[in-house]
């Protein structure tokens, strides 16, 4: 993730804070710099307008979210030795470990802004559901020609599926962070979600 330092990080988290608890739209320059402690003219010192910011966190949110995928040795390594299903439950399961509340109110100011924002939807639409899809298809096929699951079905059903449950489950999570709820009942439905697609995928012995 880009890191940021003094003053620009504060004004960003402040912005990020405050998008979250009252939209993109409901908050302005003059709010975020009051929230930073600073003049609303230092603000254009390091972000050019209040879009800036939202751009900058569409780049850390997507920057974020490659950082939790195992680099392609490793990747490679777990197909040979791992069941198939356990190394979508590692990968599911560690974005949940060590997500952090800057990433979580990201995602809740993406998901909120992607029905009034366009840029906000396309992001959701190739960041969170093309892309994820894409990535998991690939492993899917890795893994159906190593002979580790059946290959006479759909993957690419069987990717967005994968994906399609882990964003609602991540749903759920970003319900029970605000709600200061339990997060392993969302481990315990990510668990059961992977364990339902891969039935169907998994050869039988």
């Amino acid at each position: 993730m880009k890191r940021l330092s003094g003053t620009r990080e504060k004004i960003f988290d402040v912005a990020i804070d405050m998008f979250s608890r009252h939209g993109y739209n409901g908050v302005s320059v003059r709010k975020i710099a009051y929230g930073a402690g600073i003049k609303e003219s230092s603000i254009y010192n390091h972000f050019r307008n209040k879009e800036d910011i939202l751009n900058h966190i569409f780049d850390c949110f997507q920057e974020g979210m490659q950082a939790q995928k195992p680099d392609q040795k490793e990747l490679e390594y777990e197909i040979e030795f791992m069941a198939p299903r356990e190394i979508f439950r590692l990968l599911f399961i560690k974005y949940v470990k060590n997500r952090t509340s800057r990433i979580d109110k990201m995602a809740l100011i993406i998901l909120m802004e992607q029905y009034i924002n366009q840029k906000a939807r396309n992001f959701v639409k190739e960041f969170m559901l093309k892309e994820p899809a894409d990535y998991y298809e690939a492993i899917l096929r890795t893994m159906a020609a190593k002979g580790k699951i059946r290959d006479d079905t759909d993957l690419r059903i069987a990717a967005e599926e994968l994906n399609y449950g882990f964003m609602g489950i991540i749903l759920d999570l970003l319900v029970a962070v605000q709600e200061g709820g339990d997060h392993t009942v969302v481990i315990q439905k990510l668990s059961g979600h992977v364990d339902f697609v891969f039935e169907r995928l998994e050869k039988q012995g």
